[in-house]
């Protein structure tokens, strides 16, 4: 036997105690999770994915109450001195090292071993998830049966002012001639989509559907009409000699809402919402919306764009306008490109396309305008913004012109960076006739020539030179070994100097710290011998100096200006007489508040729930009905149950009879959702700043008694 065998045993007989001990925790979390998860679903319409939060929560808590990683070696073996009494209460001998032990020690530690790895599955651990998979059951059971047998009950949504509300959908109320109703809908041919079949009343149909009802009357009827807005009668003809099946066809262009009348009974609202089709949407990814080609670069363009429409997209393609020449001789030229990866019909499209610029005809200096146009089924076009592509022009970059003028800022720096592109373009000509070595020394002192160039411009954001310490080679004279004040001179910065202060504005300040991250890019590739790499970087440097130079330029007009000679006589007299002061008046008329009789209509239907069903104006109900049923023409879903218990209330007014409290409810629920946030009108504010000076004297000026 090893003598760190019966050790190992007990320590594996912790882990696997941990193991099992959180296994049930889970267990029990999953089981409780998965109760409460139905019974939150059938009361409160909660989602199942709540269930997942239960079991993490109740997991937590099982495992801060059992604490089962706690668990000691010291209690695995008190468990099984307790439980077997052949260990004779030594396991905790095992857990002692054996150099350790004395004589009788060591034989009773070699005898409780031997006892230990003679036990079969000591403590009968897996026993301890019986009781939690018996749990887990009994739960999924439970929760089973309350699934089947528990009645749904949805959770009621609060009106707000500004949010629609949630209306719940009920069964239809329908006359009682009505037996019957079957509704064709045929969706316009731009979906796609075939036609359905239903057999109610209200209607959500695609804009510009045809729509056919036949309606089954249990009489003989002699007349059956739609009132489409409270305001469009529109007869249905008979199919039968019988008079009882009624046929009618009508284009839905625009939501509303309906009634049928049968010989002069007239239903309850029903609603007709329309779906409408939303012109494509453009998405351009790449490139950016300004881009500039500068010489070195590929002259491509990478176009990756996303095209989304409701029912499909027709036709795409890229509308591009090149723009060459300067001045008064620019040229434009446009032409349409074909995506080559656009298939007609699809809904959704990930697009991606190269744009040569060579291919297309644009020379150094030219400009690229394009966009994205699109258009779906229901030829709706819609378009993306304007990107703009610059192709740099080296021409340009490389002339002297403006170098002369006395308003340039640093031209000896422009004319340096143009010196290192040529010497540059000249070390590539010259690569296959000079040595390696040679070309390699030229490219390096290029490098050299631009890290010079950068420092030089670094001076102007406060950038410390690189080189050595001016100064420092005085400091070797013996006689100034122990001068401190030379010493601090030669190697300190003189932060506080008025002439190293800078006067350049941010945005120049900008400009120049991106032109030294392009120099330290064309020095590092010169550095490193390959200056063909360094050359977008170089062009692009100097490019950025340019349009620095231009705005740094100022021009000021020359202008000739005579004002009126002065008349002395007049001077300083003082004489107003002919000088007419102009008055402007004018009245401000508010414009005419269309919501208020809105507000005046909740507040009579509040006072109606109040004291008395009758009210002395019901003027205000019938404007406040004429705003509702201009919001139900827009969006019956949300308003028409209101329009229809405005309806009864003011039916029951004209006839003096009870008004159902829950119809003021639904009315006045309606009224606030036309409702918006009233504008501020100007007021005095008051202050509580105490008075000055200044307000006490003339307060008092205005108290004082003649």
């Amino acid at each position: 036997m090893d003598k760190m065998e019966p050790l190992y045993t007990i320590r594996a007989l912790r882990s696997k105690w941990i193991m099992c001990s959180m296994l049930a925790d889970v267990l029990t979390a999953a089981g409780i999770a998965f109760l409460l998860a139905v019974l939150t679903s059938k009361l409160y319409g909660l989602t199942a994915w709540w269930g997942i939060i239960y079991a993490a929560v109740v997991l937590i808590i099982l495992l801060l109450v059992h604490h089962a990683w706690r668990i000691k070696e010291k209690a695995i073996a008190q468990l099984l001195d307790a439980s077997y009494p052949q260990l004779e209460e030594s396991t905790g001998l095992l857990l002692q090292s054996p150099a350790s032990l004395n004589m009788l020690e060591t034989f009773q530690y070699k005898k409780t071993g031997a006892a230990l790895l003679a036990i079969e599955r000591p403590l009968a651990i897996s026993k301890k998830i019986r009781k939690p998979v018996i749990a887990l059951a009994s739960m999924i059971a439970a929760g089973s049966v309350l699934m089947a047998f528990l009645p749904v009950v949805h959770q009621h949504t609060t009106v707000t002012m500004n949010e629609p509300a949630v209306q719940t959908v009920k069964k239809e109320i329908l006359l009682p001639e009505v037996a019957g109703i079957r509704v064709s809908i045929a969706p316009p041919p731009y979906t796609a989509k075939p036609s359905r079949m239903q057999q109610a009343f209200n209607l959500v149909v695609e804009e510009g559907a045809l729509v056919a009802w036949q309606v089954q009357t249990s009489i003989a009827a002699e007349h059956v009409k739609f009132i489409f807005n409270d305001t469009l009668r529109a007869a249905l003809s008979p199919a039968n000699a019988d008079h009882t099946q009624w046929r009618i066809e009508k284009k839905i262009d625009s939501a509303g809402f309906y009634q049928v009348s049968i010989d002069g009974r007239i239903s309850e609202l029903y609603k007709i919402e329309t779906i409408p089709d939303n012109a494509p949407v453009i998405n351009i990814q790449l490139p950016r919306q300004y881009t500039t080609i500068d010489p070195g670069e590929a002259p491509q363009v990478k176009i990756n764009v996303a095209v989304n429409d409701d029912y499909g997209v027709k036709d795409a393609y890229i509308a591009v306008t090149i723009a060459s020449g300067n001045g008064e001789a620019v040229k434009f030229k446009e032409q349409k490109i074909a995506l080559t990866q656009f298939i007609a019909g699809k809904t959704q499209y990930e697009l991606q396309q190269w744009l040569s610029l060579p291919a297309l005809g644009m020379q150094p200096g030219d400009e690229l305008y394009f966009y994205i146009q699109a258009t779906d089924n229901h030829q709706q076009q819609s378009r993306s913004d304007i990107h703009i592509v610059q192709l740099t022009d080296t021409a340009q970059l490389m002339s002297l012109e403006g170098l002369a003028n006395s308003l340039t800022l640093k031209p000896e720096f422009f004319r340096s960076q143009r010196q290192i592109i040529i010497e540059t373009e000249q070390l590539l000509k010259d690569k296959d006739t000079i040595g390696a070595q040679a070309f390699k020394d030229k490219s390096n002192n290029l490098g050299i020539d631009q890290k010079l160039l950068r420092l030089r411009y670094g001076k102007f954001l406060g950038d410390e030179s690189s080189g050595e310490t001016e100064g420092a080679d005085t400091l070797g004279d013996i006689a100034d070994f122990s001068n401190a004040e030379k010493v601090l001179d030669a190697f300190t910065d003189h932060h506080d100097n008025s002439e190293d202060a800078t006067y350049l504005d941010p945005a120049t300040k900008k400009q120049l710290r991106i032109i030294l991250n392009e120099m330290w890019d064309a020095e590092l590739h010169l550095r490193t011998f390959t200056p063909k790499d360094a050359l977008p970087f170089e062009y692009k440097a100097l490019r950025l100096l340019k349009e620095l130079q231009q705005k740094s330029r100022v021009y000021v007009a020359k202008t000739n200006y005579k004002t009126t000679p002065l008349d002395l006589k007049k001077r300083l007299t003082g004489d107003l007489t002919r000088i007419d002061g102009q008055q402007l008046q004018k009245d401000w008329v508010l414009p005419p508040n269309l919501q208020q009789p809105v507000r005046e209509a909740i507040s009579l239907l509040e006072k109606m729930k109040e004291k008395d069903n009758h009210i002395s104006s019901p003027g205000v109900l019938q404007q406040a009905n004429l705003r509702l049923h201009e919001k139900a023409m827009q969006q019956p879903a949300i308003y028409l149950h209101a329009v229809a218990s405005m309806k009864r209330i003011l039916d029951a007014q004209q006839v003096a009879g009870p008004v159902n409290a829950a119809d003021i409810q639904i009315a006045q629920q309606g009224l606030q959702q036309m409702l918006t946030t009233p504008l501020r009108l100007p007021s005095a504010t008051k202050t509580h700043s105490p008075q000055n000076l200044s307000k006490q004297y003339f307060d008092n000026l205005q108290n004082r008694q003649p």
